[in-house]
C-alpha cells in the first residue's frame, strides 16, 4: 500500500466510515481474491490533482482484490501530482505512469487511458480526488462473473465534500436492466437512467467498452457511451455503497467546453443536442460496429428518443440560450432586457 500516511501528504481530510459487510458474498475463505493473471485495468485520468491524490491512490491500493493494473494518464500542467505518482510506484509496482507529451483535454485523456491498457477483460475508470470502499473492485467483479449479458457494474455511491463528509442523505439511485428484454433495457436507458456521470465510473466489459467508441468527442460524452452500450448488454447495480464521491466543481456547459477539449471540434458550436443525436445515429446505425440489423433498429431508436428528451435544451450553453434558461432568465442578455422592461413599466407608472 502507498505512503498515504507520509506527512508531506497530510491534508486534514477526513476518511469516510465504511461499513463493516457492505455486500453480502456467503463464507469467504480469503481476505484477499486473486487470480492467476491480471486481467483488470483501471484507469486514471490525471490533472492537476495534489490535495485528494494520496487518498485516491490508498483507497485503490488498499482493495481486496489485488491483481489489478492501475495506468495514470498525466495531463497535467503541474509538477506536483506527478511527485505523489511517483512516490507511490516506488513502493507498488501495480502502478503504470504515464505523462502526455502535450494536454489533451478529458476526452482525449480518457481515451489515451483505455488505449493505453492494451486489451483488458475488463476495465474501469477511477477518478483523482474521490474514495473506495476496499471491496470495490472484488464485489463488482464477483458481479460481472455472475452476470454473463451485462456488460458493465457499479455500486451505489456517497455524495461527500471536500472534507469527506456525507452529504444530506439523499434518495438512493437505484437502477439496473437485469431481467428485462432488449427492447425494454433500451427504453430504460432512454428514459430512467439519468446519472451518467456516476454510472461511467463503474466496471466494463473492455471488448464491450471498445465497440462502443470509448469517450465520443462531444458534449455529455458519458451520456453518449450509456447510450451506445445499452446495445451490447446489461447493466447491474450492487447494492452496497462502495463509491464515495467528492464533488469539488459546479457543472455548466462552459466548463464541459474548457475542460473536455484542448482543440475543440467546429461542430462544438452547433446545438449539442443535435450534434449528439446524429453521433448516435451515426454510429449505431450508418456505421456501427456489427451488420447486425437488431442493433441497428435499436440504435435508431435511441438516436431519436434521444434527440426527443433534449429538445427542450436546444441553444443551451450558447448565448441565445434554451427554452429552459428564457423561462428562468439564465443568460445575461434575458436578464437585461428583462431589466430594462421592468424600468420601462416603472418610469410609465411613476
Amino acid at each position: 500500500m502507498g505512503p498515504s500516511k507520509s506527512s508531506e501528504h497530510k491534508s486534514g481530510i477526513r476518511e469516510p466510515t465504511f461499513s463493516h459487510n457492505p455486500v453480502k458474498q456467503g463464507n469467504r475463505s480469503n481476505d484477499c481474491v486473486k487470480l492467476p493473471k491480471p486481467q483488470v485495468y483501471l484507469g486514471m485520468p490525471l490533472y492537476n490533482q495534489t490535495q485528494f491524490l494520496p487518498q485516491a491512490l490508498s483507497s485503490i491500493l488498499a482493495q481486496t482484490y489485488r491483481d489489478f493494473r492501475l495506468l495514470v494518464v498525466d495531463d497535467s500542467t503541474e509538477p506536483g501530482p506527478q511527485a505523489i505518482i511517483k512516490q507511490f510506484a516506488s513502493q507498488d509496482n501495480r502502478i503504470i505512469y504515464m505523462k502526455n507529451r502535450s494536454r489533451k483535454g478529458m476526452v482525449g485523456n480518457w481515451r489515451s487511458c483505455f488505449q493505453q491498457a492494451g486489451k483488458p477483460d475488463y476495465y474501469a475508470w477511477v477518478s483523482d480526488h474521490d474514495v473506495w470502499h476496499p471491496q470495490w473492485l472484488e464485489s463488482m467483479i464477483l458481479a460481472l462473473n455472475a452476470n454473463p449479458e451485462a456488460v458493465l457494474v457499479y455500486p451505489r455511491w456517497v455524495s461527500i465534500d471536500l472534507e469527506g463528509r456525507r452529504h444530506p442523505k439523499k434518495k438512493p439511485f437505484v437502477f439496473s436492466t437485469g431481467g428485462l428484454s432488449e427492447a425494454q433495457r433500451i427504453r430504460a436507458v432512454c428514459r430512467d437512467a439519468p446519472k451518467f456521470g456516476y454510472m461511467v465510473y463503474g466496471l466494463f466489459r473492455a471488448p464491450a467498452l471498445r465497440r462502443s467508441g470509448v469517450f465520443r468527442r462531444v458534449l455529455f460524452p458519458d451520456a453518449i457511451l450509456m447510450h451506445e452500450l445499452c446495445l451490447q448488454g446489461h447493466f447491474i447495480q450492487v447494492d452496497a455503497e462502495l463509491w464515495y464521491r467528492r464533488k469539488n466543481a459546479a457543472f455548466s456547459i462552459a466548463r464541459q467546453k474548457r475542460s473536455l477539449f484542448v482543440q475543440k471540434p467546429w461542430y462544438l458550436f452547433l446545438p449539442w443536442p443535435l450534434v449528439n443525436a446524429a453521433a448516435l445515429a451515426w454510429n449505431t446505425v450508418l456505421q456501427p460496429p456489427t451488420r447486425n440489423w437488431r442493433y441497428r433498429y435499436g440504435g435508431a431508436k435511441i438516436a431519436v428518443s434521444y434527440l426527443l428528451r433534449q429538445l427542450g435544451r436546444l441553444g443551451e450553453g450558447s448565448w441565445i440560450g434554451s427554452y429552459h434558461e428564457w423561462r428562468h432568465a439564465k443568460k445575461p442578455w434575458i436578464k437585461k432586457l428583462k431589466r430594462r422592461l421592468k424600468n420601462r413599466r416603472l418610469s410609465k407608472a411613476a
